[in-house]
């Protein structure tokens, strides 16, 4: 036999000792899951089920483009009529410049109040912005208010917040806490996105 066969020979044995090897590996492993208890089981089973949806959602998912608003969380407060209910936006600057933070809303819900209504902070220094609003006496219960409230910093975030009208009054003042730091970072999906501007800003009537 000559010495390129021989090497060939050994090969081909020791792929199929290693074939045999991973196929009592897996006979043991399934031979392990039979005599464990079904809590095991189970436990297995919601790993196998995170690792799916993990791996079919989240990893194709592509997230917003850099220059879009950042989510921030939504908020539900409840509150009876007259009743002023609140969210306290703590806010740090994680830049090395100094920066103005302000927090506003483009909705044209009135009895809205910001208390300060900016904050000047220093590098790293982080300050709080309290938002409040005033139930309107009378409001039905059951009734929904949402506002569009914003925080803008070195980026732009926004949040929604529904205050609804129930027989029980909360206060308290959720707390909302907002690092406002630069994105440094040059993201894998970042060349999926183009600009493509909304019909009116391209010039489409708005009835074709």
């Amino acid at each position: 036999m000559s010495s390129g066969n021989a090497v060939l020979t050994a090969s081909l044995q020791a792929f199929a000792k290693l074939m045999e090897e991973g196929a009592q590996l897996g006979v043991n492993l399934v031979e392990s899951l039979l005599g464990s208890s079904p809590q095991s089981l189970q436990s297995l089973g919601k790993l196998i089920a995170a690792g799916e949806v993990l791996s079919s959602c989240d990893s194709c998912r592509i997230p917003q483009p850099c220059w879009m608003p950042r989510p921030l969380c939504e908020v539900n407060s409840p509150g009876r009529p007259g009743d002023t209910a609140s969210l306290c936006f703590v806010i740090t600057n994680c830049t090395m410049a100094r920066r103005t933070a302000t927090v506003f809303t483009t909705s044209s819900t009135s009895g809205v109040s910001f208390n300060p209504s900016l904050l000047d902070l220093g590098p790293m220094e982080r300050g709080e912005i309290t938002v409040s609003y005033v139930i309107p006496a009378g409001s039905p219960v059951g009734e929904k208010t949402e506002l569009l409230i914003w925080v803008r910093g070195c980026r732009l975030y926004f949040l929604r917040w529904t205050v609804t009208v129930g027989l029980i009054g909360a206060s308290s003042c959720y707390e909302v806490d907002v690092k406002d730091c630069p994105d440094l970072v040059h993201h894998w999906y970042d060349h999926f996105y183009c600009p493509r501007p909304c019909l009116e800003e391209r010039g489409v009537p708005p009835n074709r």
